[in-house]
């Protein structure tokens, strides 16, 4: 088994690299990729540390760019690439905009949106949130779902789970949770360039949970259509088997790449393991021998 999409603490995630190097050793992984957010610093301790006492499968470069599209906000997956020329263009195109600094500012817009349209939470300065490892967004529902009556307020499915919260509405031009973060993040195309300069492949990931797209399958149609893609994320732990067969059968018409991975981010996305996913996949090598060697 493989998994090509897996989160770290260099990003949202709650296991070290060492943690996660043990966790693919114990279920006998035979690939993994390490795609933290924006940023490949993973890698630089992994040039550090002797990989085989702790992980005897192989690695395979990777990172997870969030980017802006039609006022929106999408991730592009980069595999393959070379993490050194990777980091050396984040590092030059956040200088000025820090995570934290995003995060924050984040933070108290969408805490300030919530209060207006009446709902129930806390003081902002007693809700736990670090800017340097925390999401807004992630942060502000779980403080949502603690008090039932904000249940009650705006659309029925709004605090239903976490996707429709931030995928569907908070996304969303025509709602009243959005902000505007589409001018704080790189384009698709910035992202593209970036990744093959870093020479690397360019993967779409997860392109069935973005909820504000009414037709998923049209989304995906004018991405291709307008951008150098090279595969996508056809496994993914959010997808059901209708939508992975679609996929699949996506990229066999049209000749791209194939990858599959749970988006492990450890006790941070509760019922998404390693590998596994929330039991849906078991991810076969077979899907990437044609790129990934």
């Amino acid at each position: 088994m493989i998994d090509l999409h897996i989160h770290t603490t260099y990003s949202d995630g709650a296991d070290t690299v060492i943690e996660v190097l043990q966790k693919a050793e114990k279920l006998k992984l035979e690939y993994i990729s390490i795609t933290d957010h924006d940023n490949c610093r993973v890698y630089k301790e992994l040039d550090n540390i002797n990989i085989s006492d702790y992980f005897s499968g192989k690695i395979v470069p990777g990172i997870e760019i969030k980017c802006a599209y039609k006022g929106r906000l999408m991730e592009v997956l980069g595999y393959k690439i070379n993490p050194e020329k990777m980091q050396a263009w984040a590092d030059e195109y956040y200088k000025n905009k820090t995570r934290s600094m995003l995060q924050q500012k984040y933070f108290d817009l969408t805490y300030e949106n919530c209060i207006k349209h009446g709902f129930h939470l806390d003081k902002k300065e007693n809700i736990k949130f670090d800017a340097d490892r925390d999401w807004a967004t992630v942060t502000m529902y779980r403080e949502l779902i603690k008090d039932e009556r904000n249940r009650k307020i705006g659309e029925p499915d709004l605090l239903n789970d976490f996707n429709n919260f931030s995928k569907k509405y908070c996304g969303n031009p025509g709602h009243f949770l959005y902000i505007d973060k589409s001018k704080d993040y790189p384009t698709v195309q910035e992202v593209i360039d970036a990744i093959k300069n870093s020479d690397g492949l360019v993967f779409l990931p997860h392109v069935f949970i973005y909820r504000w797209a009414d037709d998923k399958k049209k989304f995906l149609e004018e991405i291709v259509s307008n951008y150098e893609v090279d595969g996508i994320e056809c496994m993914h732990s959010e997808f059901s088997e209708e939508e992975i067969e679609y996929l699949l059968d996506f990229c066999d018409k049209r000749n791209y790449y194939k990858s599959g991975g749970s988006d492990y981010h450890g006790k941070n996305k509760v019922g998404i393991e390693l590998a596994v996913g929330k039991g849906n996949l078991k991810i076969s090598k077979e899907l990437v021998k044609d790129w990934i060697e």
